[in-house]
């Protein structure tokens, strides 16, 4: 793990699924202890592994979302406390403290007593809902193909940990980059599974959004000590600024790598008369050995009739994509491997997912199937109804005969 952030190191895998709840931001209604621990131990592990953790006082969630997670917590914390009937136990007053400093105004005032407080939350209830803000996601994840979710004890070291800050609504500023989708954490899921597809190699990411794929690629780059160089590409320079900003969080393993390199990349400018500048940068200048890209031809609009905004598959997206790809993947100068592309996209519409398999074989692009697991490390609490039956994801060749 980048950085010794818990006051414990091994915990049961009911309290690490909380940790992960807690860091993820899962929705709070969703949240709920383990019956079958003990309350001093419950008590405890909330203290060291989220209240005190180091790493959560720097790279909080949002008091929105602290809000909303303490008070589920005590109110279960006040229900066990009701069944034990000790009068020897009870929540430890940090709890309850850090519940009141997040407070908004409209709620207890200052001086009011635990047990005012503890009718606040149990009772009362929140102030009205806010707009979500940013806040700080933290994922972690095990650097290992083997299964993660069967011991009943989990050793934190072997964790790692990727922090972001990002958007948790689905639009912000006409942008839907500010935050990660479903098909990257399965995408992340498949490299860290298959490592050696980035381990040593000339990495092209294309859409990075707020960098979440590039942080996992590079934190694999760093884990394997065989060097390696990554380019994040993005058309939104406000987003590409946020990536940047989250790959070099000093908590990111990603943060040490020597060769990531920040760069706006138009595709459209693939499909322009004078494509040489491009070709430059594409084959001379980056020659990547691998193209990632995860949910890029993705748009969002607000549907007025159910109030929520909506994603589908952007069809003008798709010819420049294509044609980026058709060139990213010609041979540079120093290749003697085929380079190839590794495509994760949501299908939201079947026609427009047919064309871009009609685009790509027309511009001699070979399509293999890739299957990814749905076993994840990285859950998306804000994608909801996501399911990887819905994401389809391709390794991309040049046709050499084409």
């Amino acid at each position: 793990m980048s950085g010794v952030y818990f006051l414990v190191m091994t915990v049961r895998r009911e309290m690490f699924n909380l940790l992960r709840e807690y860091a993820y931001l899962a929705p709070a209604k969703a949240v709920h202890l383990p019956t079958h621990i003990p309350f001093t131990e419950i008590n405890r592990c909330l203290l060291d592994l989220i209240l005190l953790n180091s790493h959560f006082q720097k790279y909080p969630p949002s008091k929105q979302y602290q809000r909303s997670f303490w008070k589920v917590i005590i109110a279960e914390l006040e229900n066990s406390l009701s069944e034990l009937q000790d009068e020897d136990e009870e929540i430890d007053h940090r709890v309850l403290d850090h519940y009141l400093s997040i407070l908004p105004s409209s709620g207890p005032v200052s001086g009011s007593s635990k047990a005012d407080l503890l009718d606040h939350i149990c009772d009362r209830g929140l102030p009205k809902a806010e707009a979500p803000s940013k806040s700080f996601v933290t994922h972690f994840w095990k650097h290992s193909s083997d299964d993660v979710f069967q011991s009943e004890q989990v050793n934190l070291t072997e964790y790692q940990m990727s922090t972001l800050e990002e958007s948790r609504t689905t639009i912000e500023n006409g942008q839907t980059g500010l935050r990660t989708w479903f098909a990257s954490h399965l995408l992340a899921r498949y490299l860290i599974q298959n490592r050696d597809i980035v381990e040593g190699k000339r990495v092209l990411e294309l859409g990075s959004g707020i960098g979440f794929l590039g942080i996992i690629a590079s934190s694999l780059q760093q884990l394997a000590s065989e060097g390696g160089a990554i380019w994040l590409t993005d058309v939104n320079n406000e987003v590409l600024s946020q990536c940047q900003r989250n790959v070099q969080l000093p908590c990111n393993l990603s943060s040490t790598h020597q060769f990531i390199h920040y760069r706006s990349l138009d595709w459209v400018e693939a499909l322009q008369p004078d494509v040489g500048p491009l070709e430059a940068l594409l084959q001379d200048e980056i020659d990547p050995d691998i193209v990632l890209g995860a949910d890029i031809v993705r748009f969002t609009f607000h549907c007025c009739r159910y109030h929520r905004f909506l994603q589908v598959f952007d069809p003008t997206l798709v010819l420049p994509l294509i044609a980026l790809i058709t060139l990213a993947l010609q041979p540079g100068c120093s290749h003697k491997t085929q380079k190839f592309a590794i495509i994760a996209l949501t299908v939201r519409n079947t026609e427009t997912f047919q064309l871009f398999l009609d685009c790509a074989q027309e511009k001699g692009l070979i399509l293999q199937n890739i299957t990814l697991t749905t076993e994840l490390d990285f859950i998306d609490p804000v994608e909801v109804g996501a399911s990887a039956a819905n994401i389809k994801a391709f390794k991309i060749i040049l046709d050499q005969n084409a």
